[in-house]
């Protein structure tokens, strides 16, 4: 395998997990042994510039994000043993799945808390644009009711805006294809995300075209986007139905 982390599995089915901008591998660990308990084999590539430092960010574009997607779900298809793959994508993991899906193919796509808006969205990209003329970092700014207590930092505390903006570029990009995609596809949202706009899992939905499509909500504490440290077991649960399904 390529650069990133393989849990083997002992079924026929492959599932690459495409983690979050800024974010550390150890985000998505939880998720992919419990997936890996299932029987799954399951693979999460390293995304440039992640799982080190901030600073490693500088200069990556968001094409550099698609091409390690792309990779990782070529090193998987390598294995003879595994007859189908499916995708899951950590928030921004998500767009960049949904884009990797039209480059190839893939027996589902999976979205955990993936934005195609974000809350106050254009507010967002225009207060960016005009910090990025003034400063070269900016610290990460999470809700006050933020419950979740990491052992260890799951993500970068802060990130070069300029990454941020190729962030941007590439929802826009995702958002565009939606009306392209026919895999078989299932949105996992947090129900009081304080980062997705509530009403982007809907337009995602209505606007891919499979004809196997669903969406999930996940009942969560206020502001959780992401929650595999400490609910591992409510994710897997409608992965595994939704895999199961697609047999």
């Amino acid at each position: 395998m390529g650069k990133g982390q393989l849990w083997k599995g002992e079924s026929n089915i492959g599932i690459v997990i495409i983690q979050g901008w800024t974010s550390y591998l150890r985000q998505i660990n939880p998720l992919a042994e419990t997936l890996n308990q299932k029987g799954y084999w399951v693979y999460a590539p390293i995304l440039a510039g992640h799982n080190s430092k901030p600073e490693k960010l500088e200069g990556v574009t968001w094409k550099d994000w698609l091409n390690d997607t792309i990779n990782g779900i070529d090193e998987i298809k390598k294995n003879k043993k595994i007859k189908k793959v499916f995708l899951v994508g950590v928030s921004f993991g998500g767009n960049l799945s949904i884009l990797a899906g039209q480059k190839r193919k893939v027996d589902g796509i999976i979205l955990v808390s993936t934005p195609i808006f974000l809350r106050d969205h254009y507010w967002t990209i225009i207060t960016t644009i005009l910090l990025s003329f003034f400063k070269k970092n900016l610290y990460k700014n999470y809700p006050k009711k933020w419950t979740i207590k990491h052992k260890k930092p799951v993500s970068y505390n802060y990130f070069p805006i300029k990454s941020s903006l190729e962030c941007f570029k590439l929802i826009k990009r995702s958002r565009k294809v939606l009306i392209s995609i026919k895999a078989p596809f299932f949105i996992i949202q947090t129900n009081k995300d304080y980062l997705v706009a509530p009403y982007s899992p809907w337009l995602m939905y209505n606007k891919i075209k499979s004809k196997q499509k669903s969406l999930y909500w996940m009942e969560t504490e206020e502001g959780i986007h992401i929650d595999f440290e400490t609910a591992p077991k409510k994710y897997v649960k409608v992965i595994d139905n939704f895999i199961k399904i697609k047999k």
